[in-house]
């Protein structure tokens, strides 16, 4: 984490956002081409000159016109494919989001190796959740560096989803609400979501503009598992705590 930090004055998070190059359009002829280089290995000689007669077509045909199509778009957009990809993969897909659609965020994974061990399962998750907080610090103060390949910085707002973001279900198609934001763009969610044995608890992870402390967290935890029916409770199973990062 500590790597992505700006070492000289600070360039902040998103300051290049507004000055990114939209997404170009790749031509009609180098698609086709990329195309039939991946078919290739996998067809018959019968198959792929079948194949090329097809692409070749299209190239004549249709091909043309969506393609026109495309150029269109992305001169009224500065990414053309963003809301199709983002409709296409995660949107409009009808399964579990949860087993199905890859989750990621940040956290000490590759940089901190535990043992497994038991019984300590809330004291490890106050210390990744604190961890977690940190990166939304920086995020939210924009000191986070921003990526670049060579010198040339990429598009950092996939960021922007990494905290106070939800996907909202819906019949044929869901909706995601985000309510993040840097400091000097406004007020930003600080609060903790925790999912604890079918209830849902939430309490705020700052104090006086303050991220707590890891065994801080841990008295939260502890006492939402305290705060279950006991019912619920079992002394042959581990405690099963969830935490959302402002989800």
């Amino acid at each position: 984490m500590a790597s992505r930090l700006a070492d000289t004055l600070p360039e902040r998070t998103f300051q290049y956002q507004n000055s990114l190059p939209p997404l170009p359009v790749p031509s009609l002829e180098g698609s086709l081409s990329k195309y039939l280089d991946a078919v290739h290995p996998f067809a018959s000689e019968t198959e792929f000159k079948a194949t090329v007669d097809i692409v070749r077509k299209f190239r004549e045909g249709v091909g043309k016109e969506l393609h026109q199509k495309l150029l269109q778009r992305a001169q009224d957009k500065r990414n053309w494919l963003e809301e199709w990809w983002l409709d296409t993969a995660y949107l409009e897909v009808r399964i579990p989001s949860q087993l199905n659609v890859n989750f990621g965020g940040p956290g000490p994974y590759l940089e901190h190796f535990w043992p497994p061990a038991e019984g300590n399962s809330l004291q490890r998750t106050s210390v990744v959740t604190w961890h977690t907080l940190q990166y939304w610090d920086l995020l939210h103060t924009e000191r986070l560096a921003p990526q670049k390949a060579g010198k040339t910085p990429l598009d950092m707002d996939q960021f922007r989803m990494l905290y106070s973001t939800c996907k909202v279900p819906g019949v044929k198609k869901d909706t995601i609400r985000n309510y993040f934001k840097t400091v000097s763009e406004g007020p930003c969610p600080s609060h903790l979501v925790v999912m604890c044995r079918g209830r849902i608890f939430t309490f705020d992870a700052l104090f006086d503009g303050q991220i707590l402390s890891p065994p801080e967290l841990l008295r939260w935890e502890a006492n939402t598992n305290q705060q279950t029916p006991i019912q619920h409770r079992s002394s042959t199973k581990p405690n099963n705590v969830y935490l959302f990062i402002q989800k």
